[in-house]
């Protein structure tokens, strides 16, 4: 399956925000299959910066195993 964009991103929360949904908070799944959940901490770290930090077996559910061909939100 192909992640999302960071366009396609704004405009889903862009919907959210039209839904009065802004002011609450976000939370990720852990895994793939949704068993649990957790906040998002930080923002968006551009992949660059995670070079030598982030390796393949880290990735293996990824397009790439490239961090810097991602943006990451923590």
């Amino acid at each position: 399956m192909k992640g999302i964009t960071i366009d396609e991103l704004a405009e889903m929360c862009k919907q959210q925000q039209a839904q009065g949904n802004g002011k609450k908070m976000i939370l990720m799944s852990s895994d793939d299959e949704g068993n649990d959940y957790h906040h998002v901490w930080q923002g968006f770290i551009d992949g660059k910066e995670l070079v030598g930090c982030i390796y393949g077996h880290q990735m293996v559910n990824c397009l790439t195993k490239n961090p810097a061909n991602y943006v990451f939100l923590i």
